[in-house]
């Protein structure tokens, strides 16, 4: 054999065994793209169970602030509501304490029989608020003497002597009044009840000597006999 010939056997034996080898080392090793994707891989962070712990700590802390701020927020409204509540309470107390504002008359002759028909059945109270609401709705001078008198008259009757004599005094004040010597003897009859003597003697003589024409006189002079 010749030497060429030996040449070229050696060359192609040699390739054989080199393609052998490249194919055994990529079979070996992997192709260099499986080599990044391993890197890639093995760098890529790792999420650990303490920090996601601490993260839904964290949420559910704000959660529980936000709670709270919510909770503060209807405790205030409730604090003004409750206020709120109490004043109207108040209000209402007040409305309801108060007494009721007296109804307009319209017919002050029958409301004037009507509350002197009261003062006969010895209703002296009923009878008062009657002819107080007869002058408060501005009933005329020709009966507001009348029930200034028996406004005394209930007092009177009630025991409260000091409040018949203002109103006897007053319905003495009327130029025309009708009832100046009833007003004087009752308030007569109111000082004497009073255990006022001297007062009494002096209002007795002044009917006789200011209404000697009066029914009341004879009355009048009974009164002062009795008197010590």
């Amino acid at each position: 054999m010749s030497v060429r010939a030996l040449s070229n056997r050696f060359s192609n034996a040699f390739g054989l065994v080199l393609i052998t080898t490249t194919t055994f080392s990529l079979f070996l090793f992997g192709c260099g793209s499986g080599e990044e994707t391993t890197d890639e891989w093995e760098t890529t962070p790792v999420i650990s169970m303490t920090a996601r712990l601490e993260y839904r700590i964290d949420s559910l802390m704000n959660e529980n602030r936000r709670l709270k701020q919510q909770i503060e927020a209807l405790a205030t409204e409730n604090r003004s509501l409750t206020a709120r509540a109490a004043e109207l309470e108040m209000k209402l107390d007040e409305a309801l304490a108060a007494p009721p504002e007296p109804e307009p008359i319209t017919d002050m002759r029958s409301a004037y029989v009507s509350a002197l028909a009261q003062y006969r059945q010895r209703d002296f109270a009923g009878a008062k608020e009657k002819f107080e609401a007869l002058l408060a709705g501005g009933i005329g001078d020709n009966l507001a003497d009348n029930c200034h008198y028996w406004i005394g008259e209930c007092s009177y009757g009630m025991g409260r002597y000091s409040d018949a004599i203002q109103h006897f005094e007053m319905a003495r004040g009327y130029r025309y009044s009708e009832k100046k010597d009833d007003a004087q003897l009752m308030i007569g009859n109111s000082y004497s009840a009073m255990g006022n003597k001297s007062a009494a003697r002096d209002a007795y003589n002044k009917l006789i000597s200011s209404y000697p024409a009066s029914p009341y006189v004879k009355k009048a002079e009974e009164k002062l006999a009795r008197l010590p």
